[in-house]
This record gives structure tokens, C-alpha cells and sequence, in this order.
């Protein structure tokens, strides 16, 4: 993400665990969610809750309702319209036991991607046409992901997509988006070889 050149960046890290101290305990709905990032954007919200299916870590009941949140996100940044979620989706909440797992497994695959990524091939997020092929591209794996499928990494290879197209266009690294892309080509021929 750019920021100005006396602002210290926030880390993805930190950010995740500020969702966690604001919970103090207590369950928490995606508006709040939102909420406390503010400044930051759907971007995080979406990192936030694709990171947890990164990893070899079953959390059922969960896919489907986040599958379909980020299923929407994506065609909205696809047709070039601001990100929104149903109102339904924005009430839902989630556990502080649930919320734990994901933010502790997603904080620990964040602190490690935050080292490798930084503004590269900038076009690919800001000319409207990949801008385009981003949010298609997060659509048809989120499409993957909320798919009821009891096989292993049918989760995990499209989370690994989305997690690479959002971390890619929230800091304008090219590079990674086009990894997002791969990424989500492997998800289909995956799907398609079972």
C-alpha cells in the first residue's frame, strides 16, 4: 500500500492482531470487522479471511459464507463498482475461538509474505483492464472455495490465489497478482483432474 513518505507503514501483522485486541474476548461481525480497519480498505478484510484456509487447518461451516463474500468482492471489483457485501454477510459474526485460530494461523504466513512483497508492475493494478482480470480472477476461486468439497486442498490452492491477487494489489506488486493468476489456473485444473 503507498503511503506517504513520513507515515510509517502499517504491517499486515499488525493489523491482524489488532483485530483480535478490539475483540477482547467477544465475537465479532464482519461490519466490525471492517470497522476497525478502517483506512485500510476490503483489501485486508479480504486477506483476513482467506488467509486461515492458507493452511492445513479444517475450520468447518466457514468456506461457504466467506467463499460467497469474497466471491462478490471480486465481481464488484471486476465491474469496476465500489466493494460491498449483503447486509446479512456484514451481520454475520464470528467466534472469538474462531477468530483466534484465523488470525494466529493467518498472522504467522503474514510475517513472512510481508518480507517479500513491494510496488512492482504497477499497471496491473491500476489500468482498468487487469483491474478487471484481478476481480474475475478472485471471483472463479472463491467460487472454488465455497464448494462443499471434502478433498484435500480444494481449500487451500484457491485461498493461496485470492490471498496472492488481494496482497498484490493492495501493495501494487505486478509480480504477485501474476502469481494469483497461476495460482487460479492451478485451482481449476485441479477441480477439473477429481
Amino acid at each position: 500500500m503507498i503511503h506517504d513518505a513520513d507515515q510509517r507503514p502499517t504491517r499486515l501483522s499488525d493489523d491482524l492482531q489488532t483485530i483480535l485486541d478490539r475483540a477482547a474476548g467477544n465475537a465479532l461481525s464482519l461490519r466490525r470487522v471492517i470497522e476497525i480497519l478502517h483506512g485500510r480498505g476490503f483489501d485486508v478484510l479480504v486477506i483476513v479471511v482467506v488467509l486461515p484456509f492458507c493452511q492445513p487447518i479444517p475450520l468447518p461451516g466457514v468456506s461457504t459464507p466467506f467463499g460467497l463474500a469474497l466471491m462478490v468482492f471480486g465481481l464488484r471489483i471486476a465491474l469496476r463498482q465500489r466493494p460491498w457485501l449483503p447486509d446479512w454477510l456484514l451481520r454475520r459474526e464470528i467466534s472469538y475461538d474462531t477468530l483466534t485460530k484465523m488470525i494466529h494461523g493467518a498472522g504467522v504466513v503474514a510475517k513472512r509474505l510481508e518480507k517479500l512483497i513491494h510496488p512492482r508492475l504497477r499497471f496491473m493494478k491500476h489500468w482498468w483492464s487487469f483491474n478487471a482480470i484481478n476481480g474475475l480472477a478472485i471471483a472463479s476461486s472463491a467460487f472454488i472455495l465455497m464448494l462443499p468439497l471434502p478433498i484435500p486442498f480444494s481449500n487451500t490452492i484457491p485461498a493461496w490465489s485470492i490471498l496472492l491477487l488481494a496482497l498484490g494489489m493492495m501493495e501494487e506488486d505486478g509480480v504477485v497478482i501474476t502469481l494469483g493468476y497461476l495460482m487460479a489456473g492451478a485451482a481449476w485444473v485441479y477441480i477439473g483432474s477429481l
